[in-house]
């Protein structure tokens, strides 16, 4: 395993290009925070990763999972279940996210990697580059054949760390929530829509997304975020930590944003109630159902940028 480490006076990202380029850790220089989820697994994870253990299942998600250390991944060319991807039988969450990516060029502050893949013929660069306490990730994505490609792209940073310790406010851009088409929930029917933050239930109650709620309770909430107003940004607060999370992004492929929100809910593998973390995944396409579908269709050699921005400041 490759972890490389990038600093600026205001931060530490560590990332690794040898499996996935996984964007391990995100933290302060200043207050020690971190921003990101470290699974309960992922020293064992190294361990399956590295090849100094054996992987316990040849079941596509169990798999996954198994090799998860948390952090932030890069989703192609398939967010979720396993598919069909242009005849390619693709895994969950795609190639790109269990990939050994190149190194092309690494400096204290910046990376640029890029990958290949298989599954369908797409190259993607990624630049990340620090300044201070914003961090910029560039990914430039290339069609390589004469062939026109859809596929998907969903950016997937878990947050936990000291920004997830104790209650949470969550603002957004974004004015539509939608729960799941195939999960089933306690907070309203699956494929209803809701005006963010709140979700009305059948039983007239309501959940306010915008407020997490402290350590201890158990909650799960799975849908998506649409109809940004304006530029596409989320923001995470944590006034007792006095840490704060701002992501924006540029896509015109990226008109979602997947809302998963895990809090010691999940009492089977690989969670039993152990994870308390939530993720806000821009993406090309919803999280499931009959209307799904990317909206990240690529002409012939055609070439797209996508960016995203973070912003950590201090309460």
């Amino acid at each position: 395993m490759t972890h490389v480490t990038l600093k600026s006076s205001g931060l530490e990202l560590v990332l690794d290009p040898s499996f996935g380029a996984d964007i391990l850790s995100i933290k302060t220089i200043k207050t020690d925070q971190e921003i990101l989820l470290k699974t309960p697994w992922a020293d064992r994870a190294e361990e399956v990763i590295s090849g100094q253990q054996t992987p316990f299942s040849l079941d596509p998600i169990a798999h996954w999972m198994e090799h998860y250390r948390g952090g932030w991944q890069l989703i192609c060319p398939n967010a979720g279940p396993p598919r069909e991807v242009h005849g390619a039988a693709v895994g969950f969450h795609g190639e790109a996210s269990i990939s050994v990516w190149k190194i092309i060029e690494s400096k204290p502050e910046s990376i640029r990697i890029q990958l290949d893949l298989v599954s369908v013929p797409i190259r993607i660069e990624r630049m990340i580059s620090l300044n201070e306490n914003e961090f910029l990730v560039v990914d430039v994505i290339t069609n390589l054949s004469t062939l026109e490609l859809e596929f998907d792209y969903s950016s997937h940073p878990a947050f936990g760390g000291s920004l997830l310790d104790g209650e949470v406010l969550i603002e957004t851009s974004a004015k539509k929530f939608t729960l799941d088409d195939e999960s089933e929930s306690p907070h309203g029917p699956s494929g209803s829509s809701h005006q963010w933050p709140l979700i009305k239930g059948e039983n007239g109650k309501r959940l306010d997304l915008s407020h997490v709620p402290p350590n201890g309770t158990q909650l799960g909430v799975f849908g998506w975020l649409s109809e940004f107003d304006g530029s596409k940004w989320y923001r995470i607060s944590n006034m007792e930590k006095k840490l704060s999370f701002e992501m924006q992004w540029e896509s015109e492929y990226l008109e979602f944003a997947w809302f998963w929100l895990e809090f010691n809910n999940l009492q089977g593998f690989p969670w039993f109630g152990r994870v308390r973390t939530f993720a806000i995944e821009p993406s090309s396409t919803q999280t499931s159902g009959k209307s799904r579908k990317s909206i990240l269709l690529l002409e012939p050699h055609q070439v797209t940028e996508i960016k995203q921005r973070g912003i950590v400041k201090f309460l």
